[in-house]
């Protein structure tokens, strides 16, 4: 299994080459951006645990197996429209940076500022995920969904949203929040 650091990095990658081929003007359906928004989303939850996801919580180890299926489908989707745009030389270029970065062979990439987390109770069966979120998402919807879910959310800083709760529920509102603004995930 791949460390999520290197999830992250190949995430990165893919995330770079998605934006070259749209700067060549590749088709790219929606469906693609919205899986590729959901994985990063996954991503940051799954990094949000640290080294704290051990064999023994399936739950987690499974999402995680989970995302390295989705990363090597996006990638192989992504990589068959940059041969047939650019060529093989050009598909082979970014299938390197892509192995590269998903086993640990290039330079951590800089992650983003932490914003402090504020108060969260670190009990066992407490789960909890923070994303930023885009202007355009109004903060009524995001706290119907917290009710729904049976989840505590607050808003700090620069639009932050810290979702805290039952391991359960979080993982429940993690992929509501992720279908309504991002769309459904269409990778099996």
């Amino acid at each position: 299994m791949v460390a999520i650091a290197g999830l992250r990095a190949a995430w990165m990658v893919l995330n770079e080459l998605l934006g070259e081929l749209r700067r060549k003007e590749v088709f790219i359906p929606d469906l693609t951006y919205a899986d590729l928004r959901n994985s990063k989303m996954v991503i940051e939850y799954l990094l949000s645990h640290g080294d704290d996801i051990q064999p023994v919580d399936e739950c987690d180890v499974d999402l995680q197996r989970e995302m390295e299926t989705k990363m090597l489908r996006l990638r192989e989707t992504l990589m068959i429209w940059a041969e047939e745009k650019m060529g093989v030389e050009y598909h082979q270029e970014w299938e390197k940076r892509f192995d590269d970065a998903l086993h640990g062979r290039t330079p951590p990439t800089p992650e983003d500022p932490k914003v402090p987390i504020s108060d969260l109770p670190r009990e066992k069966d407490v789960a909890f995920f923070r994303i930023k979120l885009p202007d355009e998402i109004p903060v009524e919807v995001i706290s119907e969904i917290a009710e729904h879910c049976g989840v505590l959310i607050s808003l700090d800083g620069e639009r932050h949203l810290q979702v805290s709760g039952k391991k359960d529920c979080v993982r429940d509102a993690m992929q509501r929040i992720g279908q309504i603004f991002y769309g459904e995930s269409k990778i099996e």
